[in-house]
């Protein structure tokens, strides 16, 4: 969806209802993590295997790309 938007310019008749879909899918996504995956993860891992997973995270911001698009999983 990303990558389709990237080609469209906001004036194009096609930009809003693809931005409206992505949205949509990316509200579903967060509410499924944050009420089914995250609960279960938490339970899984326990709080200091999570505390070390996110400092992990954080240096790895250091380095990630800041273009989603840039991600090689992301090409089409």
């Amino acid at each position: 969806m990303l990558s389709e938007l990237k080609g469209l310019a906001p004036e194009d008749e096609r930009f809003d209802a693809k931005m409206s879909v992505l949205m949509e899918n990316v509200r579903h996504h967060v509410e499924e993590e944050e009420k089914e995956w995250f609960p279960e993860v938490r339970k899984a891992m326990g709080r200091n295997r999570l505390t070390e997973i996110g400092a992990q995270m954080e240096t790895a911001k250091k380095t990630a790309p800041a273009d989603p698009l840039a991600v090689p999983s992301a090409e089409q």
